[in-house]
C-alpha cells in the first residue's frame, strides 16, 4: 500500500510538469477510490478497524461582497466524517465532495500504522553525543481530534489536518521523569507498519532544563507563592504548568506538563527540603562530569554529523494554556564555547542541604537568584500536520535514536 501511494505521488509530480493539474483528474479519482475500497472497505483487510474516516470538502462563501454575485471567493470547508464500515449511510465511491486522496491518507495514518513515543532525560557530552540517563516508551494512537489535557472530561474537538498523539494518563506513565540543571528532556515519536517491516521517525524534539524552569517561573505567579507563604501552608497552589516544545523547523509540537518536585513544602517555591531516601532527588545521579555548553551555529548534529537542521527561532512566546519554550534545537545541535552553568550534581547537593523553615527563610529563598530545583516533565501529547507525517513515512524514513 505504501509503495503504491509513493508511486502515485511520483506520477502526479511528473504529470504536473507535463500538462498541468487538470489533465489526469479522472485517473486520479479512479486510483484513490480503488485504494480506499481495496484497503479499507474490504472485510478481509488484516487488522482492519471498524471505523471509516472520510474527508469532505465543500465550497463555502464569505458574507462580504466582492464578486459579481455579491459573494467572496470560494474557500474549501473541510469536515471529517466517521462511519462504521457496515453502515448503510456510507458516502458513495463517486461522491465528488469527498477528497479521496486525503481520505486514504487519513485512514492509513489512523489504522494501518503503530506509534511509539519515547521520552528521555539526557545530557550532552563535549563531543556532542547525547547520553541517555533515563527513558520511558509508550504506545500512542493517532487521532484527528483533541481535548485539553489540563481539564479532564471536556469534549473532544476535530483537529484535522493536525493529528494528535495523546497520553491521557501522562502523570502515571512518566511519573519518574525528573529533570535538573544541565539536563534536557528529549522526545521521539516513531511510526511503523503492522508487520514492523519499517520504522520512521516522525517527530523529534528537546527542551533544556533552563528553558523549562524559565517558563515555569514566569507562569507561576508571585501572588500565588506569597499567598502560600503568608498563609503558613493553608493556601494550596496547583503548580502544574503546560509548556510547548516545538519540532525542528516548526514541524508540529509536543506539550509537557511541568511541575516542581516536592521538597516537603507545597508552595511553588517551597524551602523545606526532604532528605528522605524516598525523595525523587535520590532516584538517580547523572553520570556526566562536564556540563553542556551553548549550541554551535555552524554544524547541527544529533549523534550523526550528517543530519542537517535549520537553525530555529529562539524566542519565547506567551501562550494562554501552553507556553512555547523552544524550537528543539538542543536535540540536533552540538555545543561550543564556555557556558556559565553549574555541574548538574550540584543541584542534588544543594537540594539536600536544607535551609530555614521560617517565613524569613522562605522570603530569602524566594528572592535568591540561584534557586534551581528539580522539575517533573510529563509528556502529554505530540501533534503533527498530516502531510508532514506522510512525507516522513513515504520519503524520509529517518531511523529512530532513543528507541535503540
Amino acid at each position: 500500500m505504501l509503495r503504491a501511494i509513493a508511486e502515485e505521488r511520483g506520477r502526479l509530480s511528473l504529470r504536473r510538469e507535463v500538462c498541468g493539474l487538470g489533465c489526469f483528474k479522472d485517473d486520479r479519482i479512479v486510483f484513490w477510490t480503488w485504494m480506499f475500497s481495496t484497503y479499507f472497505m474490504e472485510k478481509w483487510a488484516p487488522r482492519q478497524d471498524d471505523m471509516l474516516f472520510y474527508v469532505r470538502r465543500k465550497l463555502a462563501y464569505s458574507g462580504s461582497e466582492s464578486g459579481a454575485d455579491g459573494r467572496k471567493a470560494a474557500e474549501p470547508e473541510v469536515e471529517v466524517e466517521v462511519y462504521r464500515r457496515d453502515s448503510k449511510k456510507l458516502p458513495g465511491l463517486g461522491d465528488p465532495d469527498i477528497d479521496w486522496e486525503e481520505s486514504v491518507c487519513l485512514n492509513l495514518i489512523l489504522q494501518k500504522l503503530d506509534y511509539m513515543v519515547t521520552c528521555a532525560v539526557c545530557t550532552r557530552a563535549d563531543g556532542g553525543d547525547i547520553h541517555i540517563h533515563k527513558k520511558k516508551s509508550q504506545q500512542v494512537f493517532a487521532s484527528p481530534s483533541k481535548h485539553p489535557m489540563d481539564s479532564k472530561g471536556e469534549e473532544s474537538k476535530i483537529s484535522y489536518p493536525n493529528i494528535f498523539f495523546m497520553i491521557d494518563s501522562f502523570e502515571e506513565v512518566f511519573s519518574d521523569m525528573t529533570v535538573g540543571e544541565g539536563e534536557m528532556v528529549c522526545v521521539e515519536l516513531v511510526a511503523s507498519d503492522k508487520t514492523n517491516t519499517f520504522q520512521g521517525v516522525i517527530f523529534q524534539g528537546s527542551i533544556r532544563y533552563e528553558a523549562l524552569k524559565k517558563v515555569y517561573d514566569n507562569r507561576v505567579s508571585v501572588a500565588a507563592r506569597m499567598a502560600q507563604k503568608m498563609s503558613f501552608g493553608f493556601y494550596k497552589y496547583s503548580n502544574m504548568e503546560f509548556v510547548r516544545m516545538k519540532g525542528p523547523q516548526g514541524k508540529g509540537h509536543a506539550e509537557m506538563a511541568v511541575s516542581r518536585v516536592s521538597t516537603g513544602d507545597t508552595s511553588p517555591c517551597g524551602t523545606e527540603e526532604d532528605s528522605s531516601p524516598a525523595s525523587p532527588m535520590h532516584e538517580r545521579v547523572t553520570s556526566f562530569s562536564t556540563p553542556p555548553t551553548p549550541e554551535r551555529n555552524n554544524r547541527p548534529a544529533f549523534f550523526s554529523p550528517s543530519l542537517k537542521r535549520k537553525v530555529p527561532r529562539n524566542r519565547i512566546a506567551e501562550m494562554k494554556k501552553s507556553h512555547s519554550a523552544n524550537d528543539s534545537e538542543e536535540f540536533f545541535r552540538e555545543d561550543d564555547g564556555g557556558a556559565d552553568l553549574h555541574n548538574a550534581t550540584n543541584l542534588r547537593s544543594r537540594s539536600l542541604s536544607g535551609t530555614g523553615r521560617s517565613l524569613v527563610g522562605s522570603w530569602l529563598k524566594l528572592n535568591r537568584a540561584d534557586g534551581n530545583f528539580l522539575l517533573y516533565a510529563h509528556l502529554t501529547y505530540v501533534t503533527l500536520p498530516l502531510h508532514r507525517i506522510l512525507t516522513d513515512i513515504l520519503e524520509v524514513r529517518q531511523k529512530p535514536i532513543l528507541m535503540t
